[in-house]
């Protein structure tokens, strides 16, 4: 294969991706995205601590996310669901806010924090591309970000729903940031 074959589909990949992107401002409710903003600010006025957790490509998301909203004085950090329940519900305490993300919404891993963490109090928002998945349906706020289908011919790498998901967070950072 040709360098300009596999630059061709790179332009493709960045194509499809970028699409992907643009078609959140129709995807994505303005109410839950309004909501998730509504209740970062409300946890800070409260003196909470958000955090964020999801496993494999949405736990990377995840850090990215902590990242960002660190950037934008937003104090979140991200956890590992590799720690276990029993050490996050140690580490989580009444009042904070765990944002979980999960693409399929029924992430054993993640799942399992759901329930403990809301009868602790904790307010918990879900992120997923899946409503009816446990995580949607489970959740204080359900925020919804999905693409129609992710950029490889096999439709089973999480890329272009990855970059709408740090896409989606970079737009409630910035919100946070200009709008307090």
């Amino acid at each position: 294969m040709e360098s300009k074959t596999y630059f061709d589909r790179a332009k493709v990949v960045w194509q499809m991706e970028s699409r992907s992107i643009e078609k959140l401002a129709k995807t994505v409710d303005s109410a839950s995205f309004n909501s998730v903003i509504e209740e970062i600010k409300a946890c800070l006025k409260r003196k909470c601590r958000i955090y964020i957790t999801g496993k494999g490509t949405s736990g990377a998301a995840g850090e990215k996310i902590a990242h960002t909203l660190c950037c934008v004085d937003i104090p979140a950090s991200y956890i590992s669901t590799g720690i276990g329940v029993s050490a996050s519900m140690g580490l989580l305490q009444k009042g904070d806010l765990l944002i979980i993300i999960s693409k399929g919404g029924n992430t054993e891993e993640v799942v399992k924090l759901i329930k403990p963490s809301l009868s602790k109090g904790i307010k918990v928002i879900g992120v997923t591309s899946n409503p009816a998945s446990q995580l949607g349906l489970k959740s204080d706020i359900m925020l919804k970000v999905s693409v129609e289908r992710e950029v490889d011919v096999k439709n089973s790498l999480a890329t272009a729903s990855t970059i709408a998901m740090i896409a989606t967070f970079d737009a409630i950072a910035v919100a946070l940031q200009e709008m307090g």
